[in-house]
């Protein structure tokens, strides 16, 4: 029997090389050198793109030595500057490293010394009671070569290298390499891949059934893997083009990963309304974005990595409903309805309206309210807005930082209002979120008096009128402001409710206040101040009278003209003549008045005169 002599070289390529000789008994010896610097060392050491793997074998148990030998130290029996022993008789342990691709290549070299059946025979009666599918056997050479697409299979066939003995006495050498079958899409492929197609559709359900394609016996001499986008693409160009309204499509068990080039689908099958693609390895939910634009009403997902990464089936059907609204059924299993409004799908939103009013009747309460409130908080002093307030009031102020403020600038800086903030998600504190608390009109009042003095643009604001009866009024709005006596005047956003109530004088009350203020955005700032047309309430019809607490329209008499006088005077700082003159020419309307000084006061048309007192 002839020796085997010399080892293995894992770099052999089966697809160019093959071995000359059955036995090798006439064989040169070979010459083992250590020498630095041989060609093509290391050339496998590492992969940086896995993509290259594609086109190219790698020998998943490589035992070349991975660097330069480096001199010992050791002084004893023996050569001098010999590698150290690894392991028994001079042998690494080998190990199974999986691949990045699902194929693996099995090459036997030798192979062609026996029949088909003999080799696969030995293989089978080595890994029973497991069995394994042998794709694309043929022979290069002297060698045998097949393909299987199981990375379970392709260990057990690893471990299988030299452990079985042939009828002629030597053991079976296995080399396992991640690698994929060459492929080249001709007409003559495509002609396969039509037919076999044909033998899976029913043209009762319109459904086409292409569950582990690449398997099928008629395309056992082509390699035919769903999983490469060019093959998959040249598939939907077959469907397309003879089934255009196939309904339902089954992909399971076809190792798809990347789902880019599916984007086709919605496009090229319109009708697809069922797809089955379990039993795969799509990673996450996030790589079905590509399809997520076909009307599908059954999704079949089950077995891919990306289900397991929910602990909560409800969150992943939740998930999944996201990117398929139309869902009806998951995984096998029908799904509760939807939850949805009984309105027409081309039906729009509403108009965008600046303010709401739950009762129209409420708008002239609202607007002399907010009129007469922010004149004399504009005003030099805020001590009469006691009168404002109700005995019990209670006030609270929350300010923050947009997120993308810059906290070093000078005008964006809140600390006039972050240190008296009674933010609940900073202050945790008992004691100190009552601290915060104002209660009482008096320390309301004194409370607002220490904020920095202010000038609203009252006919930017927008007002929501939520709650309104003879015993109690909400009132939200929010808008800017600007700081008067701040260096550079900042600009501010605010966001405000009221709660009021009835009082005994048979007028009305603050009890409740929370103010929120944080910086401006970039679009509030070009439009705040402007002098356009906008009120902050509508105008709307004039409602039949009911008993809610509105004010009387019409005319103001003497005393409400004075009031109106001092008011504007106080909110602009011009003298009692050009105020007069200012209410009269807007029928003694203080928010129009407001609305005209500001803008004349911006374009520079307001002469001095008007505030000399």
């Amino acid at each position: 029997m002839p020796k085997r002599g010399g080892g293995r070289n894992r770099n052999w390529k089966a697809d160019t090389d093959h071995f000359e000789h059955d036995d090798r008994v006439n064989s040169v010896p070979r010459h083992v050198s250590f020498k630095p610097g041989a060609k093509g060392k290391n050339k496998f050491r590492t992969w940086k793109n896995p993509l290259a793997l594609l086109d190219d074998d790698i020998d998943m148990g490589s035992s070349a030595l991975q660097g330069p030998v480096r001199k010992s130290s050791f002084r004893g029996r023996g050569r001098m500057y010999s590698p150290a022993p690894q392991g028994s008789h001079g042998h690494t342990k080998k190990k199974f490293i999986p691949g990045v691709l699902p194929w693996y290549q099995i090459i036997i070299p030798y192979g062609a010394k026996h029949e088909k059946d003999v080799i696969l025979r030995a293989l089978l009666g080595f890994l029973s009671p497991d069995i394994f599918i042998p794709h694309y056997y043929k022979v290069n050479g002297n060698a045998a070569v097949f393909y299987v697409d199981d990375v379970k299979t392709a260990e057990k066939l690893y471990n299988a290298d030299r452990k079985i003995t042939m009828s002629d006495g030597f053991k079976l050498i296995v080399i396992v390499r991640n690698a994929v079958p060459n492929m080249a899409i001709d007409a003559a492929m495509k002609e396969k891949m039509k037919l076999t197609m044909a033998k899976r559709y029913n043209a009762t359900t319109k459904a086409l059934d292409l569950t582990k394609f690449h398997a099928d016996p008629d395309l056992e001499d082509i390699f035919c893997a769903l999983f490469r986008p060019m093959i998959m693409l040249a598939a939907i160009d077959i469907i397309a083009e003879n089934i255009p309204d196939i309904e339902a499509l089954n992909l399971n068990d076809n190792k798809l990963h990347g789902l880019q080039h599916l984007k086709v689908l919605s496009s090229k099958l319109k009708n697809l309304k069922i797809l089955y693609m379990g039993d795969n390895r799509i990673p996450f939910l996030g790589s079905l974005d590509p399809i997520r634009s076909l009307p599908l009403v059954e999704l079949y997902l089950k077995g891919n990595p990306l289900v397991n990464r929910f602990h909560d089936h409800e969150i992943y059907i939740s998930d999944v409903r996201k990117k398929f609204p139309k869902l009806t059924r998951l995984d096998g299993a029908d799904l509760p309805p939807a939850i949805g409004f009984d309105v027409a799908e081309d039906m729009g939103l509403p108009p965008r309206q600046q303010s709401f009013l739950v009762d129209p009747a409420g708008q002239d309460l609202v607007r002399e309210f907010l009129t007469q409130y922010y004149a004399i908080y504009d005003s030099e002093s805020r001590q009469p807005l006691l009168e404002a307030y109700h005995e019990n009031a209670t006030m609270s102020m929350a300010a923050n930082y947009l997120t993308n403020d810059s906290r070093n600038s000078t005008t964006t800086r809140l600390n006039s209002y972050i240190s008296n903030s009674r933010n609940l998600t900073r202050i945790t504190e008992r004691e100190s979120r009552r601290r915060y608390l104002r209660t009482g009109k008096l320390q309301v009042v004194s409370f607002l008096s220490d904020l920095p003095k202010t000038t609203h643009d009252l006919m930017g604001f927008a007002v929501d009128l939520l709650v309104f009866t003879p015993a109690m009024i909400v009132l939200t709005m929010n808008g800017v402001f600007k700081e008067t006596n701040t260096p550079n005047n900042p600009m501010r956003s605010f966001h405000r409710t009221f709660v009021i109530v009835s009082n005994a004088n048979g007028g009305f009350s603050i009890i409740n206040d929370m103010l929120y203020i944080t910086n401006t955005t970039k679009e509030q700032e070009d439009k705040a101040f402007s002098t356009g047309t906008v009120e902050p309430i509508p105008p709307t019809p004039a409602p039949t009278p009911t008993p809610t607490p509105t004010l009387a329209a019409g005319t103001p008499d003497d005393s409400q003209k004075m009031q109106l006088l001092n008011m504007l005077g106080q909110q602009t700082g011009m003298n009692e003549h050009w105020s007069i003159n200012c209410l009269q020419e807007t029928g003694w309307d203080l928010q129009r008045a407001m609305f005209i000084f500001n803008q004349l006061h911006s374009e520079g048309k307001i002469p001095p005169e008007a505030f000399v007192k």
